[in-house]
C-alpha cells in the first residue's frame, strides 16, 4: 500500500524515515542499474566503451543539470502550499511545472544534440573513444523532455509527501534498462549505441509512469490534459525559487569541466577507473540526497503550517541522521571499493582500479561533509533563501575549483592533486553554509522570519 506522508503531524522521526527510505532506495537502485550498465558494457565491449560513456558524464550533466535544478522551485513552492492546504494553488503549480518541463526539455534536446561536438572538443575527449562518446551523448540527450518530465513530476509527488511511487517507477525503468542493455548488446554491433537506446527507453517509461500518476491525483489537484493551463503567477514563483537552485546545479558541472579536461589527458584507463568510482560513490550520495530532500519537504510544509518547533526538530534530526549514516556508508564504500571497481572495469584493469581507489580515498571517506552541507542547503531553500546557496556555489564550486586547477594543480600535476580539490572544496562549502544557515535558522526560530511565497 502506498503511504502518503503528512509532514505537519505525527511522530517526526518515523515520518522522516518513511519518507526518506524510498528516496534512498530509488537513488541506490538507479545507481546500481548504472553500475550494471557499465559492467555489461565493460565485459562485452571493453574499457574503451566504458570510457566513451564516462567522457560524456560531465558534459551531459552540464546540459541537463540547470534545467533539472529549476524543479527545486516546484518543490519549495508546493511544499509551502501543501502546508497551507491551498488546493487551488497546488493545482496551478502542478500544471505549470509539467508544461515548463516539456518546453525546457525540447530546448535542451535541440541544444544538446547540436553542441555535443563542441563540448567534447572543449573537454579534450580521448580520441580512442570520441566517436562513441559523441554518438552516445546525442542519443541520450535527445530524451531530455522525458528526463525533465520525470524529474519535475517526481518533485511534485515528493512535495505532496509521496516518495514511494518514484521508487517504484525507478525500479520498473531500471529493470527495463538493464534487460535491454543485455539484449541490445548481444544484437547490435555498436555496444555504445545499444546502451544509449536502453537508457532512452528507460527514461521514457519513467516519464510516462509519473505523468500517469499526476493525472490520477485526488480531485482538485490532479493533472487534466484537456484543462491544463500555464499560470504565469505560479511560474514566477517557481522561477524565483528555482533559478538559484538551477544556477547551483549548473555551477558544479561547469566547475568540474576543468577537472574533467585534466582527467581526460590521463587516458581511457584512468578515465574508466575514475568513472567507475563515481558510480560507486553515488550509492553513498543516495543517503545524503534522501535526507536533504526530507529536510526541504518537511521544513517547507511545516513553515507553511506555522509549526516553528517542528521545523526546528526536522532540521536537527535530518542533520544528525545524515552525518552518521552517510559517514558510515562512506567508510564502507572505501573498504569494499576494490571489489566494486573490479566488477565494473574488470579485475585485470589494474590502472583503472588503482586510480578509482585513489578517488575513493579523497571523496568517499569525506562524503559526510557534503551530506551535512546538503541539509544546510535544503533548510535555507525551505526558508526562502536559495540565492544564498547559489552565491556560495559560485564562489566555491566554480571559483575555487577554477583557482585550484589554474594555480595549485600546475605546481603538482598529478591525479591525486585533482582529487584533493574535491575534499578542500567541500570543507569550504561547509564553512560558508554553516555561517549563512545559522543566521537564517536563528531568524526563523527566534523571530519567525522567513521569505513569503
Amino acid at each position: 500500500m502506498i503511504k502518503k506522508v503528512d509532514a505537519t503531524e505525527g511522530p517526526l522521526t518515523k515520518l522522516i524515515f518513511i519518507y526518506t527510505i524510498p528516496l534512498i532506495l530509488a537513488s541506490i537502485m538507479q545507481n546500481l542499474f548504472n553500475i550494471a550498465d557499465q559492467a555489461v558494457l565493460g565485459n562485452m565491449a571493453g574499457t574503451s566503451a566504458v570510457a566513451s560513456i564516462a567522457a560524456t558524464s560531465t558534459v551531459s550533466s552540464l546540459i541537463i543539470s540547470g534545467a533539472v535544478g529549476l524543479s527545486a522551485g516546484t518543490t519549495i513552492v508546493l511544499a509551502r502550499f501543501v502546508g497551507q492546504k491551498d488546493k487551488e494553488r497546488i493545482r496551478k503549480t502542478i500544471d505549470t511545472s509539467v508544461i515548463t518541463s516539456i518546453l525546457i526539455g525540447l530546448i535542451v534536446a535541440v541544444a544538446g544534440v547540436s553542441l555535443a561536438p563542441f563540448f567534447l572538443d572543449v573537454t579534450k575527449c580521448p580520441k580512442e573513444c570520441y566517436s562513441g562518446a559523441l554518438l552516445y551523448m546525442r542519443i541520450v540527450i535527445s530524451a531530455a523532455p522525458a528526463t525533465l518530465l520525470y524529474n519535475y513530476g517526481a518533485s511534485i509527488l515528493r512535495a505532496l509527501g509521496d516518495s514511494q511511487r518514484p521508487l517504484i517507477y525507478i525500479l520498473i525503468a531500471g529493470v527495463v534498462n538493464v534487460s535491454l542493455n543485455v539484449i541490445l548488446c548481444l544484437i547490435l554491433p555498436q555496444k555504445v549505441v545499444a546502451v544509449a537506446i536502453a537508457t532512452v527507453a528507460s527514461k521514457i517509461i519513467s516519464a510516462w509512469l509519473v505523468f500517469r500518476r499526476l493525472c490520477r491525483l485526488e480531485d482538485g489537484m490532479k493533472l487534466d490534459v484537456k484543462r491544463m493551463r500555464f499560470d504565469f503567477q505560479s511560474f514566477r514563483c517557481i522561477f524565483r525559487f528555482g533559478i538559484p537552485a538551477s544556477i547551483s546545479q549548473l555551477v558544479l558541472p561547469i566547475g568540474n569541466l576543468q577537472i574533467a579536461t585534466a582527467i581526460n589527458t590521463y587516458g581511457y584507463d584512468v578515465l574508466a577507473g575514475h568513472s567507475a568510482s563515481i558510480s560507486i560513490e553515488t550509492i553513498g550520495y543516495a543517503f545524503s540526497t534522501g535526507f536533504s530532500s526530507a529536510t526541504l519537504t518537511f521544513m517547507g510544509q511545516n513553515i507553511g503550517a506555522g509549526n516553528v518547533e517542528r521545523v526546528r526538530q526536522t532540521f536537527w534530526k535530518c542533520f544528525v541522521y545524515s552525518l552518521i549514516i552517510t559517514g558510515s556508508i562512506g567508510v564502507l564504500t572505501y573498504i569494499t571499493g576494490e571489489i566494486w571497481l573490479g566488477l565494473i572495469v574488470g579485475s585485470s584493469s589494474t590502472v583503472a582500479i588503482k586510480h578509482g581507489m585513489l578517488r575513493l580515498s579523497y571523496v568517499a571517506l569525506f562524503m559526510f561533509i557534503n551530506a551535512i552541507s546538503n541539509v544546510l542547503i535544503s533548510s535555507m531553500k525551505a526558508f526562502g533563501y536559495p540565492m544564498l546557496t547559489s552565491i556560495t556555489n559560485i564562489v566555491i564550486n566554480l571559483g575555487f575549483r577554477v583557482f585550484w586547477m589554474q594555480f595549485i594543480y600546475p605546481l603538482c600535476p598529478k591525479f591525486v592533486t585533482i582529487m584533493q580539490c574535491y575534499t578542500v572544496a567541500w570543507l569550504l562549502n561547509l564553512l560558508f553554509y554553516a555561517i549563512f544557515g545559522f543566521v537564517v535558522y536563528r531568524r526563523y526560530v527566534k523571530k519567525g522570519i522567513c521569505k513569503e511565497i
